[in-house]
């Protein structure tokens, strides 16, 4: 695939994208609308409207990430010449990485929000449709108008230098195959999706304790429950598959006690005091304690993810 046979594909591969954008963050502030309205009237028919809603953005969001997969494989075709090692290589690139880890989150988070309507509890299920409107307003205003921006800007400059290969571009070389080696290791399938699946979770535990905290009924302590114990399994399991990424990635520093490192322990911490907090929620005053941990907890999420991908570090790669 040559520079301009590139440009031809990603024009062809990405002319809807922005439209699923547009129309998801359309679809999300219609539900965000019926659900506010099933909160304050209590209608059945706005209730309706807001699972329905739900529903048609988790099929939208599906569609959209099969649009990238055909942008994904794209991109693995081309392929790099290793000057350092001899030989070429190719790069397929995760969809969870740069601008595309919100919409993976929010993609897993809608069909978690369509889950909890098995719960019975239409008004909290109908809130979370206001959790999916956040994330879009964010994907909205980060990433509506090219997914993979980094690694299309590296793309083209390599075609453009096949082109007219009068010089080696050292550093974009290095960068290539900087990304080669992250997206080529196991734990970047693993630990990142475990992550962002957990994090999935605890959104919907934050508006289940918010709603406990406000309502103190046990129906919505169990749906945080529940969701809190699946996110913090696979938030411990991904956090141990790291763990070499982390050795390998800050091998001959310091890094235990890098703000990285230390933002993921406090949201582990966060958790673990939750679900122990939990097993007291009889107790006098535990229904509010244990509220104010899951709430907590999320903050943390957020400050953790901030951290991780906004600092300088082996996570601003990806």
């Amino acid at each position: 695939m040559n520079y301009y046979e590139f440009l031809s594909f990603k024009q062809e591969a990405l002319k809807y994208y922005p439209e699923f954008i547009y129309l998801a963050l359309g679809i999300g502030i219609l539900g965000a609308l019926f659900s506010i309205a099933h909160i304050v009237k209590r209608e059945e028919k706005y209730a309706r409207m807001a699972f329905y809603s739900a529903a048609v953005l988790a099929a939208e969001l599906t569609l959209l990430f099969l649009l990238l997969a055909r942008y994904h494989i794209g991109l693995a075709e081309v392929s790099f010449i290793n000057p350092f090692e001899g030989g070429r290589f190719s790069i397929f690139m995760p969809f969870w990485v740069e601008k595309e880890r919100l919409l993976f989150w929010l993609w897993i988070y809608s069909f978690m929000v369509l889950y909890a309507w098995r719960y019975g509890e239409k008004p909290l299920a109908s809130a979370l449709n206001l959790g999916s409107l956040v994330f879009l307003i964010a994907i909205f205003i980060t990433g509506r108008e090219e997914p993979l921006p980094e690694m299309t800007a590296l793309v083209e400059q390599y075609l453009l230098w096949e082109m007219r290969p009068f010089t080696v571009p050292v550093e974009l070389f290095r960068s290539l195959m900087g990304k080669y080696y992250l997206y080529g290791t196991w734990y970047m399938w693993l630990h990142p999706p475990l992550i962002f699946i957990a994090y999935a979770a605890f959104t919907v535990n934050f508006f289940a304790c918010v709603a406990m905290l406000i309502k103190q009924k046990k129906s919505y302590d169990t749906i945080a429950y529940a969701y809190a114990k699946f996110g913090y399994l696979l938030l411990t399991v991904g956090l141990l598959i790291g763990y070499p990424w982390a050795l390998e990635a800050w091998r001959g520093t310091s890094w235990w006690w890098s703000p990285i490192i230390s933002a993921s322990f406090m949201l582990w911490f966060f958790y673990s005091a939750y679900l122990h907090a939990r097993l007291y929620i009889n107790d006098r005053g535990m229904w509010k304690i244990t509220a104010m941990l899951g709430i907590a907890g999320y903050l943390s999420v957020i400050f953790a993810y901030l951290v991780i991908f906004l600092l300088p570090g082996v996570h601003a790669y990806v």
